[in-house]
C-alpha cells in the first residue's frame, strides 16, 4: 500500500504498509486494504479523509468503486482501475505521481489485497 502527497517540492511516498501474507483467516480482501491503508495513512500523518485519489486493480470482484465506498472515499476527485496484470501497482506509482503532479488529485492511494494462498 502506497500513498503519494504533492507539494511545492514535487510527488512523494510518504506512507507504506503491508499486511498478512501467506493464508489469511478472519479477514477478507476489503478489510485487508482497509488495514493497510489506514497504517500507510497514519505512518504519513494522514487519515482516509485525506484520500483524494484511488489507484486499485481488482481484488477478486473488488474494484475502485467497492473500495472506495468501503473506505468511505465515496466522490474521490481521481480513480484508476487499469488491469494489466502483475505490473498494474507499477504503473499505478506512475500514473499517481502524474495525477499529483497534474492537480487532478493531491493524496493518491494506491493499494492491493489478496487472499489467493487461503
Amino acid at each position: 500500500m502506497t500513498r503519494t502527497v504533492w507539494d511545492r517540492h514535487g510527488v512523494h511516498i510518504a506512507g507504506v504498509a503491508e499486511t498478512a501474507l501467506g493464508e489469511v483467516h478472519g479477514q477478507t480482501e476489503l478489510s485487508m486494504f482497509a488495514t493497510a491503508a489506514r497504517q500507510a495513512l497514519s505512518e504519513a500523518g494522514m487519515t482516509l479523509r485525506d484520500v483524494d485519489g484511488l489507484f486499485v486493480n481488482y481484488m477478486g470482484e473488488e474494484g475502485t468503486v467497492q473500495v472506495g465506498e468501503y473506505l468511505g472515499i465515496t466522490a474521490p476527485r481521481y480513480v484508476d482501475s487499469t488491469d494489466i496484470g502483475g505490473a498494474a501497482f507499477e504503473a499505478f506509482v506512475h500514473h499517481a505521481m502524474l495525477a499529483v503532479a497534474e492537480g487532478r488529485c493531491e493524496v493518491a492511494l494506491i493499494g492491493y489485497a489478496s487472499r489467493q494462498r487461503t
